[in-house]
């Protein structure tokens, strides 16, 4: 694979949240010093009862956390040293042109963060008409959600207080806030991103219910309420 340059001189440190994912965050990780050997990787850890600790030490810094993405994600960002959080999810592939592109938007000094659009890892033509409609919407509203990989300039994630550490919706209540601080942009490049809730719960019913969750929080249902329909891993 061939290396992204560095477009200017900031500084990146990625933050991935784990819980029981050996093979996916060796993997995720090895691609990444691939991508750039100056990244700062750092896997905040919810307890892994498999090898993902083991592994995460070898090839990252490893900070254990208690469990809950917004808890492990400001564990890993109060460990962090970069001027750019990048925040990952175990299961993912950034594009390879991925950080000259965040590096390129974040030249603008009105820019505050934002993410990527993002494709599943399935052939079936309904994951197409998925990803066509989501990155769409998100576009059109300017939603990031954690699977497309929100990056944020630490001054700005530390004047928000980080993520809000509540059971779901931790990453539309971190897009809503951060959208106050300033422009966000949503970049063309797509992360490769794990079909796998779809195909264990069923296409249809995590559609739906993806869809539902979304709109009652957007209503004002309470993440705590939320959470007892939400299965996690």
């Amino acid at each position: 694979m061939k290396k992204s340059t560095r477009t200017d001189d900031l500084s990146i440190s990625v933050i991935i949240p784990t819980l029981n994912e050996e093979k996916n965050v060796a993997e995720l990780l090895k691609y990444l010093k691939n991508l750039d050997e100056r990244l700062e990787l750092i896997v905040a850890d919810a307890g892994s009862q498999d090898g993902t600790a083991a592994r995460a030490r070898r090839l990252s810094r490893m900070i254990e956390s208690p469990r809950g993405r917004g808890i492990q994600m400001n564990k890993g960002a109060q460990a962090a040293t970069g001027e750019v959080l990048w925040f990952l999810h175990a299961d993912c592939r950034p594009h390879p042109d991925s950080l000259p592109a965040m590096l390129a938007a974040l030249s603008d000094p009105h820019l505050v963060g934002g993410g990527f659009e993002y494709n599943l890892d399935h052939p079936s033509r309904r994951f197409r008409w998925t990803e066509f409609f989501s990155n769409r919407k998100n576009r059109m509203l300017t939603w990031l959600f954690g699977d497309m990989g929100i990056f944020v300039r630490r001054p700005v994630f530390e004047r928000m207080g980080g993520y809000k550490e509540i059971p779901l919706m931790e990453d539309m209540d971190f897009s809503k806030r951060l959208k106050e601080e300033g422009n966000i942009v949503i970049l063309p490049l797509r992360i490769n991103t794990s079909a796998r809730r779809w195909l264990e719960e069923g296409y249809i019913y995590h559609s739906i219910r993806s869809w539902v969750l979304q709109s009652a929080w957007r209503l004002g249902a309470s993440p705590e309420t939320l959470a007892r329909f939400y299965t996690f891993k």
